[in-house]
């Protein structure tokens, strides 16, 4: 298994039923409800789940800094999982894992990624806890965009 230099768990609760959860996530229109983020795709698979399919992303971010990479969607099982893998600006992984219980759909994202970027690598024993932080608020972005596009309730974040 790969070693990363960043591990991130974001979890995320919403008031909803998780088949629309899901279709946010899994359609990959991220920039239709996040905001900060534009997303593409740029290869279409040959397969009818959506494996193989490719999407470019660009994040920006609250410290005025963009990420670019390309997600690679390489294991799914709707509406509960989605995996890909980032190669570009950011490389590594990428778990979506969703879960219902009663009326409240349960989101946990595992990003584990190297950064590409030469200067953040230079300067990432100082600003580390910056680009956490700066991670944190993107993905509060997400779930905010989530709870916004469904018209539902976010209940942790």
């Amino acid at each position: 298994m790969a070693s990363y230099k960043y591990n991130f768990e974001t979890n995320w609760k919403f008031e909803s039923d998780i088949h629309q959860v899901w279709g946010l996530i899994a359609g990959f229109k991220y920039s239709d409800w996040w905001r900060g983020v534009s997303s593409e795709r740029i290869y279409k698979g040959s397969r009818q789940d959506g494996i193989g399919d490719k999407y470019n992303y660009v994040f920006r971010t609250k410290l005025s800094y963009q990420l670019d990479f390309v997600a690679e969607i390489v294991g799914k099982e709707e509406p509960k999982y989605l995996e890909i893998k980032a190669t570009g600006e950011l490389e590594g992984r990428g778990v979506w894992k969703l879960s219902q219980e009663g009326n409240i759909t349960h989101v946990q994202y595992v990003w584990q990624v190297n950064a590409n970027k030469k200067w953040m690598n230079r300067l990432a024993p100082i600003l580390r806890p910056a680009f956490v932080w700066n991670h944190d608020q993107v993905m509060d972005e997400g779930a905010k965009g989530i709870a916004a596009a469904l018209g539902v309730k976010l209940l942790s974040y």
